[in-house]
């Protein structure tokens, strides 16, 4: 089996135990208060390593004052894991796994943190639930 095979199929353990829907290209995690966020996948090589990156849309960065951006690298430093970053002018949360270390519980902690600290910086800088 792949590594890419063991992957998904200890995201599908994950996706199940928490009530998480697994969609074709991520996860869909429903939060409280009726609230939701869309972590994405994508697989890649750097290196000749094979890695997974997690990621979920916070909103669009060209709505955000230069000195909200800012704050975006200073909060970076605070962060228990992953990045804000811009990709494709949106303004993202994500994380990168190193694919054959990933395990169903450093996969489920990911997809979670990003989860809810991503839906908390979209309602604080936003006021959206769109992600």
């Amino acid at each position: 089996m792949s590594t890419r095979e063991s992957f998904g199929q200890a995201c599908e353990r994950v996706s199940e135990r928490q009530g998480w829907e697994l969609l074709p290209s991520g996860v869909r995690v429903d939060l409280p208060g009726g609230r939701r966020q869309v972590i994405s996948l994508e697989f890649f090589e750097f290196e000749s390593q094979e890695l997974v990156r997690l990621y979920t849309v916070i909103g669009p960065a060209d709505q955000l004052p230069s000195e909200r951006l800012a704050m975006a690298l200073q909060i970076n430093a605070r962060l228990a894991h992953g990045a804000l970053a811009v990709l494709e002018g949106e303004l993202i949360m994500a994380n990168t796994l190193l694919l054959q270390d990933a395990d169903a519980p450093e996969i489920e902690a990911s997809i979670a943190y990003l989860a809810e600290t991503a839906d908390y910086y979209e309602k604080s800088l936003f006021g959206t639930d769109r992600h």
